[in-house]
């Protein structure tokens, strides 16, 4: 009985806990959780290629995963995010969704809508497998799952 309650103790004291993998982001990343942040970018430009800046970037993603039983095929979403960002001087643009853990049997519906005045607004819409996004290694518990998809406006 002793040792029971001297190695919860000392567990208590070393900071370790059963449920360290939470729905909170900040938890996650305090107790070591994996988890992937989905980082969307790119450029705005014209149809000369000249850089648009302070045009308004809405990127909408749909994580959706697709199951097969004895009734048929499902699709469920898993997960959704939608935000919206600036192009800066440059034209280029950046979204980030930060917490979700990694599915590579996901397919990512991406929707971008760009808009700016004196420009056409455009929609580009894009299917991606989870496989075929880039990644690359963030913090200690971070994975960077990246897609680029640049944008190029039509004058009035």
């Amino acid at each position: 009985m002793k040792t029971t309650k001297f190695l919860t103790w000392l567990l208590t004291i070393l900071g370790f806990q059963m449920q360290s993998c939470t729905e909170e982001e900040e938890s996650r990343e305090e107790y070591g959780c994996p988890y992937t942040t989905y980082k969307t970018h790119g450029s705005v430009k014209d149809e000369n290629g000249n850089k648009i800046q302070d045009a308004k970037v809405s990127v909408k993603i749909d994580a959706v995963v697709e199951t097969t039983d004895s009734i048929g095929v499902h699709s469920d979403t898993i997960w959704h995010s939608k935000e919206s960002v600036m192009s800066d001087k440059r034209g280029n643009y950046e979204t980030r969704r930060s917490g979700e853990h990694l599915n590579s049997d996901a397919i990512y519906h991406y929707v971008v809508i760009t808009d700016k005045n004196g420009y056409l607004p455009d929609t580009i819409r894009k299917e991606v497998k989870g496989m075929d996004l880039k990644f690359e290694k963030g913090g200690d518990w971070e994975t960077i799952a990246k897609n680029e998809i640049n944008v190029t406006l039509k004058r009035k």
